[in-house]
């Protein structure tokens, strides 16, 4: 018989029975932890309000033995509603990390700082550059981390040979091992280009437009993402990105709009 509490974020919330909810929680000092609240899906006492994703709540954790399920009671320490609500973006972010989270984490197995940067990240805004930050330090804390530091990368043995007597573009990191995650030079992916993911702008690649660089990026954390779930696909993710180049696009859009007023008004 065991009795733990502490404070942690909501993870997930999903049906059980008629009235009761399993819980999903985020804890800084045991991971994620699940257990069933009482009444979880009833309008008595908030507490709908309270169960909502990433609120920090207080919790008591009750099971009989280890591995058992338990029963939760959880209370309000600080709402986060506000960052979705109301936020055309929390509409799809707030939900993908949920989901990302719960599927990539181990059961009560903690990992340094994890609350605080998944708050952080909320808290920052819900632009894509920071998501997929958020996804490049995920992947690394679980185990999948990408190896993009050109001193760990692949690239052409010259010999001794002067840097300058290589061709132009030799020395650019172009790609990454669908494999390895290693940053892979461009000389050394001659012939097997079409094997290899695209090393986005953002994380060190060659200079492309908004649109083009989301995608290169989107993809690269998705097929690692992927591969960490063992296969699985997250249709959050894909209403996410979705979501993202549209948003793109539409910027792109305004973008160019001004330019010719611009031009006109000159």
């Amino acid at each position: 018989m065991s009795l733990r509490n502490g404070q942690g974020l909501v993870l997930a919330v999903k049906p059980f029975g008629e009235r009761d909810a399993l819980v999903e929680l985020l804890c800084a000092e045991r991971g994620r932890v699940r257990g069933l609240v009482k009444g979880g899906r009833g309008t008595r006492g908030g507490i709908a309000a309270v169960l909502q994703p990433f609120n920090s709540v207080g919790y008591e954790h009750f099971r009989r033995l280890d591995g058992q399920l338990g029963t939760l009671s959880v209370e309000m320490v600080k709402s986060r509603a506000s960052i979705w609500m109301g936020v055309h973006e929390g509409a799809f972010v707030v939900p993908y990390l949920s989901e990302l989270l719960s599927g990539l984490l181990p059961e009560e197995h903690p990992y340094e700082g994890l609350n605080e940067r998944v708050v952080k990240t909320l808290e920052a805004g819900h632009g894509w550059r920071g998501l997929v930050a958020f996804e490049l330090w995920l992947l690394d804390v679980v185990g999948y981390g990408l190896r993009l530091r050109p001193e760990e990368g692949v690239r052409v043995e010259r010999n001794q040979e002067p840097r300058n007597q290589g061709t132009e573009g030799d020395s650019e990191w172009a790609f990454v091992s669908p494999v390895s995650g290693r940053v892979v030079e461009r000389a050394a992916a001659a012939g097997y280009e079409t094997r290899l993911l695209k090393l986005p702008y953002c994380l060190g690649g060659a200079e492309c437009d908004e649109a083009e660089d989301f995608a290169m990026a989107w993809r690269l954390t998705g097929h690692f993402i992927d591969k960490a779930l063992h296969g699985g696909t997250m249709a959050s993710r894909v209403r996410l990105g979705n979501h993202f180049a549209r948003e793109i696009e539409k910027n792109c859009e305004l973008e160019q709009q001004k330019d010719e007023y611009d031009a006109l008004a000159a």
